[in-house]
């Protein structure tokens, strides 16, 4: 019995993780009422490390093996997002793309094979934005550099 109280405290854990994900990627007043109030986002990172935190106790309690695998899973997956989140798998990406486009139009200059990869990625980023960002950062590089830090998701620059 507690070890299904462990994974479902690990499942609630992932819930609340993929929540506050989805609703921080959403624009401000695109958020419900609920989610635009000043205490949901700590009140729902609290619960999901806290629900991550029980339910690996728990867990061990009921299974130390059972917690080692669950626990390396997770630590499994947080590498895996951080890994492809990165600035170099988003530069290693942006080149092979910027190498495929250059190969099928080889008139397009650099910086219009540039603004339609970054607009076929961000539509949503409008064509003034990414134009922008194209004039600050001109090489393939640069661009994959500062896409990396915006497709993080944060909301403002640190």
């Amino acid at each position: 019995m507690i070890a299904v109280l462990g994974v479902a405290l690990l499942l609630v854990s992932l819930l609340a993780w993929v929540v506050g994900l989805h609703f921080k990627a959403l624009r401000y007043f695109d958020r419900p009422a609920l989610a635009r109030t000043p205490l949901f986002d700590p009140i729902i990172t609290s619960l999901r490390w806290l629900s991550l935190a029980g339910g690996l106790t728990l867990l061990w309690r009921a299974s130390p093996p059972a917690a080692g695998v669950a626990a390396a899973v997770l630590l499994l997956g947080w590498g895996y997002r951080r890994s492809i989140r990165s600035v170099p798998f988003r530069r290693r990406l942006l080149r092979r793309e910027f190498a495929a486009a250059r190969r099928l139009e080889p008139e397009l200059p650099e910086r219009e094979i540039l603004f339609r990869l970054v607009m076929e990625r961000h539509p949503r980023w409008g064509e003034e934005l990414i134009e922008q960002m194209i004039n600050d950062y001109p090489t393939v590089d640069q661009l994959a550099r500062m896409l990396a830090k915006m497709e993080r998701g944060f909301r403002g620059f640190r």
